[in-house]
């Protein structure tokens, strides 16, 4: 709770901060960094409700000096982060600030380097993991973010938003999942040597599901997926890395056609934008038709699961069926990539998203044997 709250005063002063126009009369580097030295340098653990009380005003206080300060303001904090190196509970809260505020290469990689000394014990790990995410979105390489969720064991990771509890694998599913997947699979490869056994487990089950070409070569040579813990891991693994011959019958009479798959799924929306737009048009239509025909709950389920996908492919079964009986080899790596830029925030949705192309995946692996080369069968 404690951690919680302070971060979320944070939040609160930083949100909507810019780079505006002019900074008239703004408070010079020198006092910032001064008043920096007088408000940081805390240890939640160490701290009374009475502290925490006066420590959060204290901060509300700072940023709003921060961002009254416009652009010199946003300069003196990246100077600032640039030469910390201790106190890690500023350097979280730095890059929050500045992360809407500048998106130049340099100070997104200064984000991510100083996220990487984030202390889960002082900093939030939702607010971690969401500009973890932000950041893969920039294009950013966030392997190293990745590796430091999976090794904080026993995580709960709350997402308050969507009522959400991660723990530290599904965390970095995440990270992993949003990055190119051909530089995610060669960073879990690497973490396939770590010393901790539980993150050579969750690296081993991640890698699995990147599903490329890297993935499968490096664990068809892997002599450790015995030793991974947890039993549903093993059972990820081995369901992409060995053949199960399909039922022909199960893809016989597709419902939809591949060029209809394909022209769906590169029109979902993957913004907020895009959603209300889709929402307001498609989702409206829907509903009409719904309203109209005096369908129950019941029936309206019914249509999701035969109909177009609006919003996302999850729950579609008539779309998944007919995704895996039409998609062809050459269309792999597109389902891939609209798996990848599915994972658009931190959300069940976007879970489950993730899981239902993964299913696409692992049916067209075993319909078209594919990897042929790397799977045992």
């Amino acid at each position: 709770m404690r951690r919680i709250l302070i971060g979320a005063v944070v939040l609160a002063a930083l949100s909507g901060m810019t780079v505006p126009g002019g900074a008239a009369a703004s408070p010079t580097c020198d006092a910032i960094r001064a008043e920096k030295a007088k408000v940081y340098g805390y240890h939640l653990a160490q701290m009374s409700e009475e502290q925490i009380g006066a420590k959060t005003k204290e901060l509300d206080a700072f940023w709003k000096q921060v961002q009254a300060a416009g652009p010199e303001g946003v300069t003196c904090i990246r100077g600032l982060l640039a030469g910390e190196k201790t106190d890690h509970v500023f350097q979280f809260d730095a890059a929050q600030m500045l992360f809407p505020a500048d998106k130049s290469p340099e100070t997104l990689k200064l984000i991510r380097d100083a996220l990487v000394q984030t202390d889960f014990a002082e900093s939030d790990p939702a607010n971690f993991l969401e500009l973890a995410l932000d950041l893969s979105q920039a294009g950013v390489d966030v392997s190293a973010l990745g590796a430091k969720l999976l090794l904080y064991p026993n995580a709960t990771i709350h997402i308050s938003e969507h009522s959400l509890d991660l723990d530290a694998d599904s965390a970095a599913l995440f990270v992993y999942g949003s990055m190119e997947p051909v530089q995610a699979s060669n960073a879990l490869i690497e973490l396939l040597k770590a010393p901790e056994p539980f993150v050579r487990s969750a690296a081993a089950h991640l890698l699995a599901e990147q599903m490329t070409d890297e993935s499968f070569r490096a664990l068809s040579k892997w002599a450790g997926i015995n030793e991974v813990e947890e039993e549903f891991r093993q059972n990820d693994i081995r369901a992409i890395m060995k053949y199960k011959a399909p039922n022909p019958d199960d893809y016989a009479h597709p419902k939809f056609t591949r060029e209809q798959v394909l022209e769906t799924i590169a029109g979902l929306p993957h913004t907020r934008k895009e959603f209300d737009e889709v929402m307001a048009t498609k989702g409206a239509a829907f509903d009409e038709k719904m309203r109209d025909a005096k369908a129950t709950q019941q029936q309206i389920a019914q249509a999701v699961t035969e109909s177009l996908p609006i919003y996302g492919v999850a729950d579609h079964t008539a779309f998944l069926t007919s995704a895996v009986a039409t998609l062809q080899a050459g269309d792999f790596a597109t389902i891939r990539e609209a798996r990848r830029q599915a994972l658009y925030n931190v959300s069940d949705e976007s879970f489950s998203e993730y899981l239902a192309y993964t299913q696409i995946m692992i049916g067209m692996l075993n319909r078209l044997d594919l990897f042929k080369e790397y799977r045992s069968h």
